[in-house]
């Protein structure tokens, strides 16, 4: 009888064990994401996070901004132990974090996606975050970042102006010759006189308005065939590359040769982004990132064309074929911090940074204006392309997406301590600012300390 009776409460155990009660709740998973920009990219992105919190109630995103000293204190709050989870890494500043582990690899997370394709993303976007961790080579092995956006650099230039000078407008497809370019900019160069710089009289004192602000230096180089590196990035080449040394020439010869830029000297009271913005300038060089506040600020139409090239020809991203014209593009990435909470929860980082890179996220981005979306079919429809607003010609910037590599930043380490202190401290001041030695005398005289530093930059990671 006893048995019977414990066989009984046993049952009745085992049954009031399977009745439903009440739900136990699921900790969320909390994570912090850093990153930098101006009050229109910090409200769509604080945009961004509630809708990705709102969509997925397991994982709360809080954004916090970091308006300046973005690097540094990124570098700070790694070294001192209180690491974000998820932030920004500009491309710039990739190879100083990944070599040092303080990234985690997102491939994995990459390949089992059923949402982010890596196919249908330009190439120079996705491979400016790729690290070779056995075999110590940027731009190549796994994912340790996915990007923002892709930003190229561009000639921007005032309709306006072109129609008030009587110039007709450049072609919007295909690149000036260097020698048009400098024919082009002679005439939209006008001093109080009415004098241009190729007329006798002219006075490069008296300019009322500049054919060109200023042509980048890496988009002088690339849209010349040259190089800064070789391809595994380890030999400095500048100084022996005929196409560099002939680009960094060309850029020099443009303000002291020909007069159609201005010198430091006119732009000490007043910058060339001043002058473009006031209307005195026909053309400038800029990323796709000025856009936005030009769409706000500037009182004449405006809109983009190719970059002139040179006689050397172009350098294109990798196996991209048939570029019409090169330059240089930025781009920002979004990493997992290693020993942060994001790498303990890294499959729940991951879905953030994906909803950031994907079509969502980059509509969202793109509607501002400042940036051209990750996903190829979509840069080519009008969430980018915009053709309601200025530029007219935004296609222009396809092109360069497609064809402009990133910086020699993205390939070696320590970039900034190896190559500015030489470069913006010796070559460009003595060529281009001051116009006291040629290209061809300052690289070379230069070249032994660029190795030597680029040398050491590599050693600090092997």
């Amino acid at each position: 009888m006893f048995r019977r009776l414990l066989v009984v409460l046993a049952l009745v155990l085992v049954a009031v064990s399977a009745l439903p009660g009440p739900a136990v709740a699921q900790d969320k998973v909390e994570l912090t994401f850093v990153g930098w920009g101006g009050p229109e990219e910090q409200a769509v992105f604080q945009h961004l996070v509630d809708v990705f919190n709102e969509n997925n109630p397991d994982i709360v995103i809080t954004y916090q901004p970091i308006p300046t000293d973005y690097t540094t204190t990124l570098k700070t709050m790694i070294a001192g132990g209180t690491p974000p989870d998820i932030a920004y890494v500009p491309d710039g500043d990739f190879s100083a974090f990944v070599p040092r582990d303080q990234l985690v690899n997102l491939q994995p997370f990459v390949d089992a996606s059923e949402t982010f394709d890596p196919d249908g993303v330009w190439p120079s976007a996705l491979g400016r975050y790729r690290w070779d961790a056995e075999n110590k080579v940027f731009g190549q092995g796994s994912l340790y970042a996915l990007p923002k956006d892709i930003g190229p650099t561009i000639l921007y230039i005032n309709v306006d102006l072109f129609e008030q000078l009587g110039v007709a407008l450049p072609s919007f497809e295909t690149p000036m010759t260097w020698d048009e370019f400098i024919d082009l900019a002679q005439q939209l160069t006008v001093d109080t006189n009415g004098k241009h710089p190729n007329e006798d009289g002219f006075d490069v004192n008296s300019v009322e308005y500049w054919g060109l602000g200023e042509i980048w230096f890496e988009d002088g180089v690339f849209n010349n065939g040259g190089t800064m590196v070789n391809e595994d990035a380890r030999t400095f080449t500048m100084a022996e590359d005929q196409n560099t040394i002939d680009a960094i020439q060309f850029l020099s010869d443009l303000v002291h040769v020909y007069h159609v830029a201005p010198s430091s000297a006119e732009t000490a009271s007043m910058s060339i982004g001043q002058m473009f913005e006031a209307g005195r300038m026909a053309m400038t060089t800029n990323g796709r990132w000025a856009t936005t506040g030009y769409r706000t600020t500037l009182a004449f139409e405006f809109d983009v064309i190719p970059f002139p090239v040179g006689p050397g020809g172009v350098t294109a991203y990798m196996d991209q074929e048939d570029c019409s014209f090169s330059g240089w593009s930025g781009s920002v990435g979004v990493a997992i911090i290693a020993g942060s909470n994001g790498e303990e929860h890294a499959a729940e980082a991951y879905r953030f940074i994906e909803f950031i890179a994907g079509s969502e996220g980059q509509t969202e981005q793109a509607a501002l204006g400042f940036q051209i979306p990750n996903q190829i079919e979509l840069a080519n429809s009008d969430v980018f392309l915009q053709r309601d607003q200025y530029p007219a010609h935004a296609e222009v910037f396809i092109e360069a997406a497609r064809c402009q590599p990133p910086g020699p930043w993205t390939r070696t380490p320590n970039y900034g301590e190896w190559f500015n202190d030489s470069f913006w401290g010796g070559v460009w001041p003595a060529v281009v600012v001051d116009a006291t030695e040629l290209a061809e005398d300052a690289l070379y005289d230069a070249a032994e300390t660029f190795q030597e530093d680029l040398d050491a930059a590599w050693a600090s990671i092997e």
